[in-house]
């Protein structure tokens, strides 16, 4: 997953990000003396109607004008489960809403840059952009390799990259410290696991008091989350409280230290594929996740984090965006298979299609803003008493603050 601010991420070519605009032909078959033409549905099952007889139709509004939402004409979107919106051009300012959204300037033209996948859980974004749900909204989507070591979040907020993904948790310390990047849409549960060796030594969360886990970042997601499991085991996950210890390794070296008793357990992100190896192998278990195993599984994994101008300025574009992204968790969801095969042949994910596969099943594709806003407020109560938040953090204003409300109700 592109969470981790040290992990080296890899992935597709990035010339496949080419601009499409989401252009449709009013159809054939618009019934006679509506004066409308037949809806055109957008890859969310959204439909646009357009009506012939608009006050603005006379100067030349484009279908693509129309599904940025900043053409000089109007447009009814009519969205199952995604509520409506209605585009409008303000005479005075020339600004554009949906849905009581301000468009100040429009991003709908620009080319936008999201981190490039990298884990088995980045399947949302996959198929995003390899089936071309990106495009068929009417965005310019290129993939874009971080740098090993790089600060994803900050890089998010400078604009460097428009938008990238990770746990919610990961986000908060960099938002309440300033860092100008929003959240969005939660994509999916299941991506985290901690592990042991099968030897005995560590049975469960509350026997890591004293203990070694080793992580691949101290800012990650795997960091962020296990530090609730080990609050609730009633351990101080604080570096400053030395009750455990956590030891940064590189992602590749992380089963074998565990392996070779470096550290006695290791947390991982993403669905690592060697780790899972270990367990069929016999020599590692795991002892919790956030899927089945966890009190906090929760809270949703994997949110979009977005660059505060884009969404500040063009709301519109960014709903699309995030939309978009939320559409290829349910395809991913769907289409288990063919999302395993194009992670490997696309080579997001160092691994066969048979190796993938399950892993994806460990998933649960359920994007949702709603669900995240949800979360967020008492997610930061808790996560205040890690340590890694001070504790005069005020949960509900940080949540007001972290969560782009982007008029999506799915």
């Amino acid at each position: 997953m592109s969470d981790e601010p040290t992990d080296n991420a890899s992935g597709a070519d990035e010339s496949a990000g080419g601009t499409q605009s989401a252009a449709g032909a009013p159809s054939a078959n618009a019934p006679e003396g509506t004066g409308a033409t037949a809806p055109h549905v957008l890859p969310s099952g959204a439909q646009v109607t357009t009506a012939a007889d608009d006050a603005d139709g006379a100067k030349g509004v484009s279908r693509r004008g129309l599904l940025t939402g900043v053409g000089i004409g109007a447009a009814v979107v009519v969205a199952g489960g995604l509520g409506g919106w209605w585009f409008v051009k303000s005479q005075d300012t020339g600004t554009a809403t949906a849905k009581g959204l301000t468009v100040t300037k429009s991003w709908a033209d620009k080319t936008l840059t999201l981190t490039t996948p990298s884990g088995v859980c980045d399947a949302p974004l996959v198929i995003a952009y390899e089936k071309g749900l990106f495009r068929k909204a009417g965005l310019d989507v290129v993939l874009k390799k971080a740098g090993t070591d790089e600060d994803l979040t900050a890089a998010v907020g400078s604009g460097k990259y428009v938008a990238s993904n990770g746990i919610f948790f990961n986000y908060l310390g960099p938002i309440y410290n300033g860092t100008p990047v929003k959240l969005s849409g939660g994509l999916h549960h299941g991506c985290l696991d901690l592990y042991v060796r099968n030897d005995g030594s560590v049975p469960h969360v509350s026997s890591l008091k004293g203990k070694k886990i080793g992580v691949s970042s101290l800012q990650g997601s795997a960091t962020n989350f296990f530090s609730l499991d080990l609050l609730d085991a009633g351990i101080n996950s604080s570096p400053d409280a030395k009750q455990v210890e956590w030891v940064v390794i590189e992602q590749d070296l992380l089963p074998q230290a565990l392996k070779d008793k470096k550290v006695d357990a290791i947390a991982t992100a993403g669905g690592y594929l060697p780790i899972i190896q270990g367990v069929q192998e016999g020599w590692a278990k795991e002892i919790s996740n956030n899927r089945t195993l966890s009190d906090n599984a929760e809270y949703p994994c994997c949110a979009v984090v977005l660059n505060n101008d884009f969404v500040s300025q063009d709301p519109v574009t960014a709903a699309k965006l995030v939309t978009a992204w939320a559409e290829g968790s349910r395809w991913a969801g769907a289409h288990l298979e063919e999302t395993a095969r194009i992670e490997s042949e696309k080579s997001y994910v160092a691994g066969t299609p048979e190796e993938i596969l399950p892993v994806l099943k460990t998933l649960t594709f359920n994007p949702s803003p709603e669900n995240l806003k949800k979360s967020l407020t008492p997610g930061i109560k808790k996560f205040i008493k890690t340590g890694f938040l001070p504790a005069k953090t005020d949960a509900s204003a940080l949540a007001d603050k972290a969560f782009a409300d982007l008029g999506l109700n799915f």
